[in-house]
């Protein structure tokens, strides 16, 4: 109960136990799948870009998820071996590689991503989300003002 009383430690270290419990749990939902996390979120936006109709280069796919360029590469080198994702040359320019689902790879995001929402249903479904949200985006408001 020490701990309760000094509230910055608290948070800090609740945030801290409550990202690695949420990660450990993820990361055991997409292994059943033989996906890692970076995997999964990659595939997440090539999906989403997919189901919009739209091109997605790889640049793009670093920036959205926020993966260092050449994890980025790595990802979808081992995503096109398994058959989850092609990645062609842009006729119009040669040094950008287009990256597309495969029907293999749609069906194994969906699987997973079934998956994970019903472990994140069971998670979150007592908490008072909305709260919850409002409070992280204040949160993350303050540190991005505080990362130069």
């Amino acid at each position: 109960m020490q701990m309760i009383k000094d509230s910055f430690l608290t948070v800090n270290s609740l945030m801290w136990q409550v990202i690695k419990q949420l990660t450990k749990i993820k990361k055991q939902d997409l292994d059943k799948f033989g996906l890692t996390c970076s995997q999964f979120e990659i595939l997440s936006a090539i999906y989403h870009f997919s189901v919009n109709d739209e091109e997605i280069i790889q640049i793009d796919l670093s920036e959205r998820t926020q993966i260092d360029p050449m994890t980025t590469s790595t990802i979808l080198r081992n995503l096109q071996r398994k058959g989850f994702i092609t990645r062609t040359r842009s006729p119009v320019n040669t040094r950008t590689i287009i990256v597309r689902i495969t029907p293999l790879g749609e069906e194994l995001y969906r699987k997973a991503l079934s998956k994970v929402g019903k472990t994140s249903k069971l998670i979150y479904q007592n908490i008072d989300k909305k709260l919850l949200v409002s409070q992280l985006i204040i949160l993350s408001d303050k540190l991005n003002k505080l990362n130069f």
